[in-house]
């Protein structure tokens, strides 16, 4: 399913933040486990908000070659969550990357926003919906009227 790889959070903080954050066996390199999981946190997130609106098996599918808001997304959300790890290493301000991603994914599920894509993964434009009556805390169904000349309305 994995949307970015390491290279990605490297090429985003660089590999020696990735290594400062990340190494916690000392070794002078990340630890697999440890990028696996900043990794598989982000990515679970995004999809979090995909669920619904798009077709995640179809998302999946396209691994490493996801849309490129989709791996945006994922980037912005592990390096917010390599932040709250260790804060003196990355040069944002990671509760403000949070958020923005946050808020990009809040527009991207209420459809405000798309994917960069134009592909079977995009949801169809109309969500759906009845408007029966202006009035929101009115629930009454209203009757059908039956009129000889005009029909059923």
């Amino acid at each position: 399913m994995t949307y970015i790889v390491t290279a990605d959070l490297e090429a985003r903080v660089s590999a020696l933040v990735v290594r400062q954050i990340l190494d916690d066996d000392q070794s002078g390199a990340a630890d697999t486990t440890a990028v696996t999981r900043v990794i598989a946190d982000a990515e679970s997130y995004v999809e979090g908000f995909l669920r619904g609106n798009y077709d995640l098996a179809a998302v999946r599918a396209l691994g490493t070659g996801a849309p490129n808001e989709v791996k945006r997304l994922c980037l912005d959300i592990a390096v917010a969550y390599l932040w709250e790890r260790h804060p003196e290493y990355v040069r944002a301000d990671g509760d403000k990357l949070f958020e923005r991603a946050r808020r990009d994914l809040v527009d991207l599920r209420a459809g405000k926003t798309r994917l960069d894509i134009v592909a079977s993964v995009e949801p169809a434009a109309n969500q759906g919906g009845v408007v029966e009556s202006d009035n929101e805390d009115d629930r009454t169904v209203l009757p059908k009227l039956f009129n000889a000349d005009m029909g059923i309305y």
